[in-house]
């Protein structure tokens, strides 16, 4: 497992413990970042193209995700 990989996990597996982040989503990205630590570490130890190719595309993935859900919400509300 690469090192994206398992950064990708372990924010799933972080973010998978909360059951509602509230009105402000937000603040919790530093609660969560700090949980990353060790993660973050090795990716900044031995930061390779490819690994950031990785994160690039869970990036990516997580915007269309996003933009989906919104339209569901909006398709829900009308």
């Amino acid at each position: 497992m690469s090192r994206a990989s398992r950064l990708i996990k372990r924010l799933d597996k972080a973010l998978n413990g909360y059951e509602s982040f509230g009105d402000n989503p937000d603040s919790f990205v530093e609660t969560v970042m700090s949980g990353l630590e060790t993660e973050l570490d090795a990716i900044r130890s031995k930061a390779k193209p490819g690994l950031w190719a990785e994160i690039y595309v869970e990036r990516d993935r997580a915007r269309i995700k996003q933009a989906v859900l919104n339209r569901v919400m909006r398709q829900g509300s009308d």
